[in-house]
């Protein structure tokens, strides 16, 4: 049986039968992990099922199409051959996922090169063989952090030892969220980068749904970041989903800080004392790479507030795309009476794709140009007070749930007031406690008192058998889960609509329910 203990997209970790760890290389000199006897198949002691050799319907079928079956693995044979074209490899992981969900093993076999292994675990394989790497280092073949060299000694098990101690990283990185960073690092081979793009481009949709939430951090240090599941996904909620708060009427776009959030850094608290007064009717949008635009509303959010970039002043023509693709989206969906552009010079490639009255101001990092700034805002105000009064941290926060849970939120919102607690801020109706927002995390926690909103909504939803949840909630006891639920979000545990608790996704909704162990959902109360 399958024991996983972590995901990161489709990556897992585990054991089978709780003794064999994965991801894992099997050793193929034994016969004791797997083994193949008058063409029947036998991997950690489960039998494989090929069509030659049963009458079973399903099994023919299966050979047919090119992979084996056991009770908890499915086999790709020919590993080694199918390495070689990757897309045909991407588009093979992707039917065996779409037919058998989370419920088995990938084993691709003849594979064991270490420096494919990392993003083959990425892509979803989680059982490989020693057979290749045996052939390469009879062949005279050493593998080194560099990459493969001829050896002058015999390297067997210097080779072996080399390719097993990647396997521990690789789950700890797929524990601790960190899974995406060590396979960008790690690109030697240059199938291992055409794999990583056909992941984050033919399967976009696919990969999105399985990526987690949020991680630890991202690490952009290499264009691939562009592409991360986690960077589109927030880029299309502001591309296509966002909409900026009433009462703004003047756009002003700044660059982003080192410092996050960016309102904490010397320059942007330097920005914001020269707009003062006028930033109830200013809305401010940072322009970024990797994310792309930031309004300030957002910017204590995931991926905002976590992400860095190695900065060199100078912006690659892909990163100019992702910028200017974004801006042009969202000046589609919001409109305001003028925009102005307060940038360095690097950033002046923007201009054509602002709306045609944009007022460029440039900032030289000076005083003069703040002043510059403060004045022509102020012309662009003057003779237009503000419409009414209102709460500019009531506003921020609902902009912040409506990111998170989506536009359905905000009329739930409507006459909350905002309690300090400690050292948290509380939404509270009705005198309840509704949404507690977590500034160290930038997101709001559910309790029990807004958890009915969510199930009229039919939104976040993870539906369990009808008993009273504890710490954890494990995959067994799961019936289903909404489309929306991505692993590390905040979610609602009910049973026939009956609420029965809240707590944090640990796996994706697809595992949830496909799977009969590990942690599905961690219970808070």
């Amino acid at each position: 049986m399958i024991i996983d203990e972590a995901f990161f997209g489709f990556a897992r970790t585990g054991s089978v039968e709780g003794k064999m760890p994965y991801p894992c290389i099997l050793d193929t000199t034994k016969g004791e992990q797997v083994r193949r006897t008058d063409g029947i198949i036998e991997v950690l002691g489960q039998r494989g099922m090929p069509a030659t050799e049963t009458k079973n319907a399903e099994a023919a079928s299966l050979m047919q199409n090119g992979e084996w079956l056991t009770e908890d693995i499915v086999i790709i044979p020919d590993g080694a051959q199918l390495i070689q074209r990757p897309r045909k490899l991407v588009e093979k992981l992707t039917e065996i996922r779409r037919k058998y969900g989370m419920s088995r093993l990938i084993y691709l076999q003849g594979v064991a090169d270490p420096y494919l292994i990392p993003i083959l675990v990425y892509a979803g394989v989680s059982l490989f063989d020693d057979s290749t790497l045996r052939m390469e280092t009879s062949a005279g073949y050493k593998f080194t952090i560099f990459g493969r060299m001829k050896a002058t000694d015999p390297a067997s098990e210097q080779n072996i030892t080399f390719v097993r101690e990647i396997l521990p990283v690789l789950s700890q990185s797929i524990k601790s969220g960190t899974l995406r960073e060590l396979v960008e690092k790690y690109q030697i081979s240059s199938k291992a980068v055409e794999v990583l793009r056909l992941l984050d481009n033919d399967i976009k949709k696919e990969g999105e749904h399985f990526f987690p939430r949020r991680t630890q951090y991202v690490k952009a240090n290499s264009l691939e970041s562009l592409r991360r599941p986690d960077l589109v996904r927030y880029r299309d909620y502001i591309s296509n989903d966002y909409r900026k708060p009433e009462n703004r009427r003047v756009a002003v776009l700044m660059p982003c800080s080192a410092r996050k959030p960016y309102s904490s850094s010397k320059s942007h608290k330097r920005i914001i004392e020269a707009i003062g007064g006028m930033r109830n009717q200013v809305h401010e949008l940072i322009i970024t790479s990797p994310v792309g635009l930031v309004p300030r509303d957002l910017e204590q959010t995931y991926p905002a507030s976590y992400y860095d970039i190695p900065v060199i002043g100078e912006w690659y023509e892909d990163e100019k795309l992702m910028i200017n693709n974004v801006i042009e989206a969202y000046f589609r969906n919001n409109s305001y009476e003028r925009v102005v552009v307060f940038v360095d010079n690097d950033l002046e490639f923007i201009m054509d794709h602002l709306p045609a009255n944009s007022i460029l101001v440039k900032w030289d990092r000076n005083d003069s140009s703040l002043v510059k700034l403060k004045d022509t805002v102020a012309t662009l105000l003057a003779g237009h007070p503000p419409k009414g009064s209102y709460n500019q941290k009531m506003e921020r926060f609902t902009k912040i749930a409506e990111y998170q849970f989506g536009s359905w939120i905000s009329k739930y919102m409507a006459g909350c007031k905002i309690v300090k607690n400690y050292n948290s801020e509380m939404l509270v109706k009705e005198g309840k406690p509704v949404l507690v927002f977590n500034e160290m995390l930038g997101k709001f926690t559910i309790n029990k008192q807004s958890a009915p909103w969510f199930i009229e909504n039919g939104k976040y939803l993870v539906e369990i058998d009808n008993f009273k949840p504890t710490a954890n909630i494990y995959a067994v006891g799961v019936l289903n889960a909404t489309d929306d639920v991505r692993q590390e979000d905040e979610v609602v545990l009910h049973h026939a609509g009956e609420l029965k608790g809240v707590g944090i996704a640990k796996m994706p909704a697809r595992a949830m329910i496909d799977l009969k162990k590990g942690v599905a959902v961690k219970v808070r109360n």
